[in-house]
């Protein structure tokens, strides 16, 4: 809930929210915003990500979320909802990804994300220090989970076209003939 009030603070409020509000995404002008790293980006898909394209930076609302899955849906199904209820949106977007940061590496996966490693220093160590901090606050395993996390936060991402192809009913529009 802080994080989430202190980018409304800094950004405004979100660009997009998904039906129950637990996926939110801001627009950033420039992916060198979001990411210390100013290269090129190769996703999974052959999308490649360049410092000067707008992107969608993603946050998850954790007590949203929580609420949720303590009423027993499961947080794959969960997500897959949140994420079907922005395809719509998205498909007249004109950013080329959205990006986030995560430390559920191997979960970001299963959901067609691309990962890269951040760029080694400070920055780097206290983000995935904080991450373990949310891990004990709203993971069912919280410190068990926590403790046992051996990898360092990620940046992750998925092309938009990505994104609307595996979570829309339809092919975005605009974008089966590009």
């Amino acid at each position: 809930m802080l994080m989430v009030r202190e980018l409304e603070r800094k950004r405004g409020p979100p660009t997009l929210v998904s039906r129950r509000r637990i996926v939110r995404l801001w627009r950033l002008d420039r992916f060198a915003t979001f990411s210390s790293n100013e290269t090129l980006w190769s996703l999974d898909d052959g999308t490649i990500v360049r410092p000067n394209d707008p992107v969608l930076e993603m946050h998850i609302a954790g007590d949203s979320l929580l609420a949720i899955l303590l009423a027993g849906e499961r947080w794959q199904d969960v997500f897959e909802q949140e994420f079907a209820s922005l395809v719509p949106a998205l498909e007249e977007c004109g950013e080329t990804a959205l990006v986030g940061r995560t430390i559920l590496r191997n979960q970001v996966a299963q959901f067609g994300a691309s990962l890269r490693d951040l760029a080694p220093g400070v920055m780097g160590a206290l983000e995935t220090f904080y991450r373990k901090l949310i891990l004990l606050a709203f993971h069912p395993r919280g410190s068990r989970r926590a403790m046992s996390e051996r990898q360092q936060v990620a940046d992750a991402a998925i092309s938009r076209r990505e994104f609307c192809r595996r979570y829309g009913n339809a092919t975005c529009r605009g974008i089966a003939a590009s």
